[in-house]
């Protein structure tokens, strides 16, 4: 068979990350005036990995079929650039990555498209879909609940799909929605092959300004995260049972990138990439053991750092890390099913991490239940005092699927189904009379330029370690956006 794995382009002046947001994909385009639009800019040039669940499907169809990997996204391609190549290539199968925010795009415009020119059955990865059903519509044929492991292959070989769990899809003009399936757990997780970084344009991932060196390889080392926020879907995706793969296999990942693909970076795309210590400590060991020359970033949470693993991470390559804050209000944080953290805990941490040499990026969200004008002033405030390497400002967004989402419809927050809204940076909920969409999306703009633009943060960035290669990415960058 011929299976075509495509991270489609995303819908014009917009960048969509269809990996992050917990699966339901990040529209990074934000603010109205030149510097906002500046820097949003600047965040979809510097950070390209792919989307996970499209590697492992095409490393594991690869083995019996002919794949064909187009990721348009990070390649800079258009609509019109691919639809040739795909055209030439004629797939019997198109596996298609969507997004919450993009998804009427990538239905109604890109597999509409694919239709017209190929007899493709077009099946799509990612939870918008199996968070709203009657999303799937034509020309979308099947839609894949959970793991894509236990399912890709079987749609391939099976003619009756009411025999494979797992899936979503139309039979006589009527919704199927088929029993998920069980959850693989770590010995079943270390037994998926290694992606095969071939099929893919991979000397382009980058993360920069995190990791200063490329190309960067996603490893996704755990799955799953007991917290369960309510405003994340990677609860609703992964499970809420956290799965971690044993620390010799990924090591042995790790050192076949560094070894066999070259890559100099690896961004552990792990919800909770610290949930287990000894397990943390056993990777830093075994890297430094086998002598393996790379830097890596990691996510996780700042109550499961502590001084002793930051020292262990940093002397075996971790450079960057990734850290929930959301908000420093305890009723805002518990509204949403999340212990709150002492701020002063919060600024040792974040502090002693960049005195080592580690680069923390602090998310924050605005507009969560029980947010005022006042708090959101009070957070951003803070974030700025904080003084961390970046710093997110996300809008509040129901996501799809999430208890979030189920409040917000109960308490008739949303102010409109509009799906471009729900891309991490645009309000699609108003939970109170004076957080209009409005005044929280200029918020959003506002915050990063404050941050981002100050005199004194811009000074220690070009004066930070590493300034060759920061100015070398940089270049590379320019570039690229030149040429486009």
């Amino acid at each position: 068979m011929r299976i075509l794995v495509l991270n489609p382009p995303s819908p014009e002046k917009s960048y969509i990350n269809r990996d992050q947001m917990g699966g339901m994909g990040q529209k990074i385009d934000f603010g109205k005036d030149v510097k906002a639009k500046f820097i949003s800019l600047l965040k979809t040039k510097f950070i390209h990995l792919p989307v996970m669940q499209l590697v492992y499907t095409a490393t594991i169809l690869s083995e019996k079929h002919d794949v064909l990997v187009i990721d348009a996204t990070n390649e800079d391609k258009t609509l019109n650039q691919i639809l040739p190549k795909i055209k030439m290539f004629n797939p019997d199968f198109t596996f298609i990555a969507v997004s919450s925010s993009g998804i009427l795009f990538e239905r109604d415009v890109v597999a509409k498209k694919i239709k017209e020119l190929t007899n493709s059955r077009i099946i799509t990865i990612g939870d918008t879909i199996p968070a709203v059903p009657e999303l799937l519509k034509s020309p979308f044929d099947i839609a894949i609940i959970g793991e894509i492991e236990p399912v890709v292959e079987k749609i391939i070989a099976e003619s009756d799909l009411n025999r494979i769990k797992g899936i979503i899809f139309r039979e006589n003009n009527k919704l199927v929605i088929k029993e998920r399936n069980r959850l693989l757990d770590g010995y079943e997780l270390e037994k998926i092959l290694f992606p095969k970084w071939n099929l893919f344009n991979y000397k382009r991932f980058t993360y920069y300004p995190l990791l200063v060196k490329e190309p960067v390889a996603p490893v996704l080392a755990s799955r799953g995260c007991p917290f369960a926020c309510h405003y994340c879907s990677y609860s609703e995706n992964m499970g809420c049972k956290w799965r971690g793969r044993s620390a010799e296999n990924v090591v042995d990942e790790v050192e076949r990138n560094v070894n066999k693909f070259r890559f100099k970076g690896i961004a552990f795309r792990d919800p909770l990439f610290s949930f287990s210590a000894e397990r943390v400590k056993k990777i830093c060991r075994l890297l430094k053991e086998r002598k393996i020359k790379v830097i890596w970033a990691c996510e996780t949470r700042p109550e499961l750092l502590t001084k002793k693993i930051i020292d262990i991470m940093f002397s075996s390559g971790c450079r960057a890390i990734n850290v929930g804050v959301e908000s420093i209000h305890p009723v805002e944080l518990k509204n949403v099913g999340r212990q709150p953290i002492d701020p002063e805990k919060l600024k040792e941490i974040v502090h002693y991490a960049e005195k080592k040499g580690i680069r923390v990026t602090c998310f924050f969200i605005l507009g969560l239940p029980g947010a005022t004008r006042k708090s959101v002033k009070e957070i951003i405030d803070f974030s700025i005092k904080l003084n961390p390497s970046h710093a997110e400002y996300k809008v509040a967004t129901p996501f799809p699927g999430t208890k979030l989402y189920h409040r917000a419809k109960e308490n008739k927050w949303i102010t409109f189904e509009n799906y471009e809204k729900f891309g991490g940076y645009s309000s699609s909920m108003q939970i109170s009379e004076e957080l209009s969409p409005e005044f929280l999306e200029k918020a959003s703009s506002d915050a990063f330029k404050n941050f981002y633009l100050r005199k004194d943060y811009i000074v220690r960035e070009l004066f930070r370690r590493n300034l060759v290669s920061k100015f070398m990415m940089m270049g590379k960058t320019i570039w690229r956006m030149i040429r486009k």
